[in-house]
């Protein structure tokens, strides 16, 4: 191995205690959720169909829409957790854990009813049994999957990112396992939530006995006194800002929905196709500088700046150098990938590879300055340039639909980059 990247190896192990292990158990999830992804697309293909293939994929980007109204709190409740165990107070850590259980699980079944509510209201009666069913699962799963997200984010605030890596890897081969049998029996959509709902009870299960172990809260407690400054500090004026952050981001990876109403469900599924391998590519690479952000909000909250700025400065040249091999190879390779992926199902032109190259050239040259901006609370800045950049990206995309029709999120991407957000992304670290 070169010596200079044993250097930065021990660098990263001196500085950043867990985070070679949190990169690469983080690595295994990811990969096998893109891998089992990229498995099942074809099925979802082979066996539903392109109109179904693109109302599933409609359905799932809904579903990671609604998380809009609530998972901006997420960002809030990692900050108070990990300041609580980085202080050793445990009660603190207990009762901020409990409370995301509380306010996670309410939200959830607020959505099931109003969304419940809102079906009656707009049901044109067609397909109602199945209608029905539908409904019923994601209904669950949605419930079943919030209840537990408080679960999933301690491990992230107590930087021990690989054991919740572990426990959602072995949550992803569940899931796939289950669609992979059970799909080209029954050929419906409904396997799929049967299927995200097991493995997500599983997940509960694990995360659950392993806080009851460590810290001795199962998930549930009554609420206290001692929660309601808690509350106070996740809606007051911290939690406006990763409110705002939080829906930002949601908002900007709802490229799907905005082609869903340009272009109808086909154009979905094939705008899934087109980005897909760029979008895993970006949850690949954020990786590596998200999983800084619990060392740095313990260092925040010890008053270690300078450690952060050596970390910040050291590590970026490396992933921007990263960033550019990356993007090169797949603007040289990303047809050829697709089509090895779905085979005729790949969109045929080009020219939108280059684009999409070219986008994620810049989305994820964003990512560096953005983990450390969040983690260090920098909230005013960031929204401000990222709301920029989703206005931008929504008012181009329709606009360009007509020139560049899929392609058109890319080109939009590219533009509002070219125009202002590239810079100010790199910027946002010299703002104090």
């Amino acid at each position: 191995m070169p010596e200079f990247i044993k250097n930065r190896i021990k660098f990263f192990k001196v500085m950043i205690p867990g985070y070679i292990s949190a990169i690469s158990f983080g690595y295994l999830f990811i990969g096998s959720n893109m891998l089992v992804q990229f498995i099942l697309t074809p099925m979802y293909l082979n066996f539903l169909g392109e109109e179904q293939f693109g109302l599933l994929m409609l359905l799932l980007s809904i579903i990671n829409f609604l998380a809009i109204g609530i998972t901006w709190m997420s960002g809030g409740l990692v900050r108070i957790l990990g300041e609580y165990w980085a202080k050793s107070n445990i009660l603190g850590f207990k009762n901020s854990f409990v409370l995301g259980k509380y306010v996670f699980t309410l939200y959830s079944c607020l959505i099931v009813f109003f969304g419940i509510i809102l079906w009656l209201i707009l049901d044109d009666q067609k397909n109602i049994e199945k209608i029905k069913l539908d409904i019923l699962l994601a209904s669950i799963y949605l419930i079943i999957y919030y209840e537990n997200l408080p679960g999933r984010q301690a491990f992230v605030g107590i930087n021990q990112q690989s054991t919740g890596s572990i426990i959602e890897f072995l949550r992803v081969i569940f899931f796939g396992l289950l669609v992979f049998f059970l799909l080209p029996y029954f050929k419906d959509i409904s396997v799929v939530w049967i299927s995200l709902i097991i493995g997500v009870c599983c997940e509960r299960i694990i995360t659950g006995y392993y806080w009851k172990k460590y810290v001795g809260v199962f998930g549930w407690m009554k609420f206290s006194s001692d929660m309601r400054p808690l509350l106070k500090r996740l809606v007051g004026k911290q939690g406006f800002g990763y409110m705002i952050y939080g829906m930002l981001v949601l908002a900007s990876q709802a490229d799907a929905m905005v082609i869903g109403l340009i272009g109808g469900v086909e154009a979905v599924g094939k705008f899934v196709l087109l980005w897909k391998i760029p979008s895993a590519i970006i949850v690949l690479l954020w990786k590596v500088s998200a999983a800084l952000k619990p060392r740095v909000v313990q260092l925040d909250a010890q008053g270690k700046i300078d450690k952060i700025k050596e970390i910040y400065i050291s590590g970026r040249k490396w992933y921007y150098l990263l960033v550019l091999l990356i993007s090169s190879f797949y603007i040289l390779s990303g047809k050829w990938l697709t089509e090895l992926w779905v085979g005729q199902f790949a969109p045929s032109e080009n020219w939108m590879y280059v684009v999409s190259g070219v986008a994620l050239f810049f989305s994820l040259l964003s990512r560096w300055p953005i983990s450390f901006s969040h983690a260090l609370i920098k909230l005013p800045e960031l929204n401000k340039v990222a709301s920029f950049e989703l206005i931008g990206k929504v008012i181009f995309t329709i606009m360009l639909y007509p020139y560049f029709n899929i392609a058109s999120p890319a080109v939009g991407l590219i533009i509002i980059h070219l125009i202002y957000v590239a810079y100010a992304y790199q910027n946002l670290m010299l703002t104090k």
